[in-house]
C-alpha cells in the first residue's frame, strides 16, 4: 500500500471536512450575481391570472335599436365616366369625392358585386351595402399621367385615396369594360388589368365592342360575350368574368343565351346581369332576387327623374325600413320577424336566421 492510499484511509475525517469546503465554494460560485440573473421570489400564493371565468362575453347587436333588416334593398351605384364638366352621364372627381364622403357619413359601407351575389355581406351591425360599378372602362376610371404616375382625379385613385383615409369603409369596385381599347391607354392595358385584380377589384363583361344585345341575332350575341372573356382571358389567364352589364340596358327575350353560351370551347356564365334602372336591388336573401335583371341607381344629380343616388339617400332616411341593415354577421341572417315569410330558403342554406320584434 503506498503512502498516499494509506494517508486517505487513515485520515477520513480530514478528506471529509475538505470535501464539504469545496461544495460550499461551488454552491457559493453557482449563486453569485455575476454569473446568474436574479429570479423573481416565489410567492406562498401566486396571483391568478387566468381570465375571470365569470366575464360574460358581450352580447348581439341591439337589431331593434339598430333597425336591422337584411331582407332590405341595396343600392348598385351606376357610373360611368369621371371627369369634366358634369353632365348626365360625367361625374367631376369633386363630385366623386363628395358621393363616397355622403355615403360614408350616412352609414353605407363598400362590398363587392360577387359578395353581393354570394349573400357574403361582411359589414359592421348597424351600416348598409353599397356597390360601385363603373361602364365602359372611360379613360377618367383608371389614367396614368405621363411620368407613369396614377392621375389623383381619376376613379381609382379618388376610391384608394378615400380608403386610406377611411379603411373600413372598403376598397370594392366592378367595371364593365369592353374592347379594343379599355381605359383609353392601349400601352397601359396589360398593367391595368393586373393592377385592378390586384388590388380587389372585379372586371365585368359590357360586351365586345359596346353592342346592343336587342338587336343582334343570338350568334352575333355569343359571339360578343364570348370574345370579351377570351380577351379578357388573354390579359388575365384564368379569370372568371362573373358578371354583365348591358349596353343601353337592352336585351333579347328570349335571354338565356345572354347568361350562359358557348363559342369554339370557351363558355361564359353570368350570374349577374345588370340592367341601366333607377331603382335599388332586393337583397339577395329576398325572394325578389333576380339575379337576370338587376336593377343599379344612376350616381347622377342631372336628368335623375327622381331616382338617382341623392334621391335614393332622402327615401332610404325617410323611410329605413326599405333599406338594408346589416345584423353583422355575414354567417346569420337578421330580419323583422313580420318578414321571414320573404326569405329565400335556398339563399340562406347554411346560415342561423334570426328574428327580432320591432
Amino acid at each position: 500500500m503506498n503512502n498516499w492510499t494509506k494517508g486517505f484511509r487513515t485520515r477520513p475525517a480530514a478528506w471529509l471536512v475538505i470535501l464539504i469546503m469545496l461544495a460550499a465554494i461551488g454552491l457559493c460560485s453557482c449563486t453569485g450575481e455575476d454569473n446568474s440573473e436574479k429570479q423573481p421570489p416565489v410567492t406562498a400564493n401566486p396571483p391568478d391570472e387566468s381570465p375571470d371565468k365569470n366575464q360574460q362575453k358581450p352580447g348581439p347587436p341591439d337589431y331593434q335599436k339598430l333597425g336591422v333588416n337584411e331582407l332590405g334593398q341595396v343600392m348598385i351605384l351606376m357610373y360611368h365616366e369621371i371627369g369634366q364638366p358634369e353632365d348626365e352621364w360625367c361625374r367631376t372627381p369633386e363630385n366623386f369625392r363628395r358621393d363616397l364622403a355622403t355615403l360614408y357619413r350616412k352609414g353605407y359601407r363598400l362590398v363587392s358585386l360577387n359578395d353581393y351575389i354570394d349573400g357574403q355581406i361582411d359589414i359592421p351591425a348597424g351600416t348598409s351595402p353599397v356597390i360601385l360599378t363603373f361602364d365602359d372602362g372611360s379613360g377618367g376610371q383608371f389614367r396614368y399621367k405621363e411620368d407613369g404616375t396614377l392621375d389623383p382625379d381619376c376613379a381609382v385613385a379618388i376610391l384608394e385615396d378615400f380608403y386610406r383615409q377611411h379603411p373600413d369603409f372598403g376598397l370594392e369596385a366592378t367595371f364593365f369594360i369592353y374592347y379594343e381599347h379599355p381605359f383609353r391607354q392601349d400601352e397601359y392595358i396589360q398593367d391595368k388589368l393586373d393592377y385592378l385584380v390586384q388590388k380587389g377589384f372585379e372586371i365585368g363583361n359590357h360586351t365586345y365592342t359596346h353592342q346592343n344585345l336587342r338587336t343582334l341575332s343570338r350568334d352575333e350575341a355569343v359571339h360578343q360575350l364570348a370574345r370579351h372573356l377570351e380577351r379578357t382571358q388573354s390579359y388575365l389567364p384564368g379569370y372568371q368574368v362573373r358578371s354583365l352589364a348591358l349596353p343601353y340596358g337592352a336585351y333579347p327575350e328570349p335571354m338565356d343565351h345572354i347568361i350562359s353560351g358557348t363559342e369554339k370551347k370557351l363558355s361564359y356564365y353570368h350570374e349577374a346581369i345588370l340592367l341601366v334602372g333607377a331603382n335599388p336591388a332586393p337583397s339577395p336573401f329576398s325572394k325578389e332576387f333576380n339575379p337576370a335583371a338587376l336593377p343599379r341607381v344612376r350616381a347622377s344629380e342631372m336628368y335623375t327623374d327622381g331616382v338617382g343616388l341623392y334621391d335614393w339617400l332622402k327615401i332610404f332616411e325617410e323611410n329605413p325600413d326599405l333599406r338594408y341593415i346589416s345584423g353583422g354577421d355575414p354567417h346569420s341572417l337578421v330580419i323583422p320577424s313580420t318578414l321571414k315569410e320573404r326569405v329565400r330558403e335556398e339563399a340562406v342554406i347554411g346560415k342561423k336566421i334570426i328574428t327580432y320584434n320591432k
